[in-house]
């Protein structure tokens, strides 16, 4: 039986450190290189799985030697591999550029986890049907987001959706969800494609509560978290860390989220760890290094009152 399952993607990731992001065209010799696991589904489930949730993940990878270490690194973090399928296409894979301010770029090229679908996940039976809260985000495609949604609304699960990266989805589609956890960038993008004015997160967060999706949780990077519902508006204060790489810090946030969930916490508590989760994350280079387990988390909050 599975409390939370993460549907969703896994690609390599291809991690190159340097002085700067180049500009179009321009080529900057860097300094650093990392090869390992990554993709925003494969980062939030080994997340929640590291903070202790009965989680699980279902994905698509190639066959091919990507593949392979996808389905090692996820058995080793004690997921079940009853969820990683095999498609037609490669594994997907995650170019990623980080300066010395921890800023990154990213591109995808997202291979096998195009070919998931919601047919796949509903055959794996009890297994997956089981969850009370599904996660998903949009490095597959966006139908099998809305698919898992309002098959998740309806049996009576929790669903929520990291909207990253950011892709247009209408209100009908994002009411859909119990939850959406949107950073400022992916907001704005989903605001717009709605016919939202104003470029506050506030106000744009407010008016798609207005036009009936259930709870918007708006990471803030260093100005921390905003959860907005019918019921009003909330802050969250960072964590004040030294940041090496922000690299998946929004992947370590969801991860924090839904593990409190699926402990049965507030929403609130949730929130408050997922910030945690975050903050250690960027003291990390590279995502998967950067994922807590409850100890790390536990320092976070010890450093932030003792400063």
């Amino acid at each position: 039986m599975t409390d939370i399952l993460v549907v969703g993607s896994y690609n390599a990731g291809l991690t190159v450190y340097g002085p700067r992001l180049p500009s179009p065209g321009e080529t900057v010799v860097c300094d650093g290189f990392d090869a390992g696991p990554g993709g925003k589904g494969a980062n939030q489930a080994i997340g929640a799985k590291r903070l202790g949730a009965n989680a699980a993940f279902v994905t698509k990878v190639g066959d091919d030697a990507f593949g392979r270490e996808a389905r090692a690194t996820l058995l080793a973090e004690g997921l079940p591999e009853w969820g990683i399928l095999v498609g037609q296409a490669p594994t997907g894979v995650a170019f990623i550029l980080v300066d010395t301010t921890a800023e990154n770029m990213i591109a995808i090229a997202p291979g096998a986890n195009l070919e998931l679908t919601t047919h796949d996940v509903l055959s794996l039976g009890e297994r997956a049907r089981s969850a009370n809260i599904v996660l998903v985000q949009l490095e597959c495609t966006a139908a099998l987001a809305t698919g898992i949604a309002a098959w998740a609304r309806a049996s009576g699960k929790r669903p929520i959706l990291n909207p990253a990266p950011a892709r247009d989805l209408t209100v009908k589609e994002l009411s859909q969800f119990d939850i959406i956890t949107p950073n400022e960038t992916e907001l704005r993008s989903l605001a717009t494609c709605n016919g939202i004015t104003g470029r506050d997160p506030m106000e744009q967060a407010a008016a798609l509560v207005r036009a009936g999706v259930p709870n918007v949780v708006v990471t803030l990077g260093q100005n921390g978290a905003l959860w907005l519902c019918a019921a009003g508006a909330r802050h969250f204060p960072a964590y004040p860390v030294q940041a090496v790489d922000t690299t998946g810090a929004g992947d370590a946030f969801n991860a924090g989220l839904v593990a409190a969930l699926g402990n049965g916490d507030p929403l609130g508590v949730a929130i408050d760890q997922g910030c945690r989760a975050g903050a250690f994350c960027v003291t990390r280079r590279g995502v998967i290094n950067g994922l807590p387990h409850p100890d790390d988390l536990r320092n976070v909050l010890e450093a932030r009152r003792s400063s």
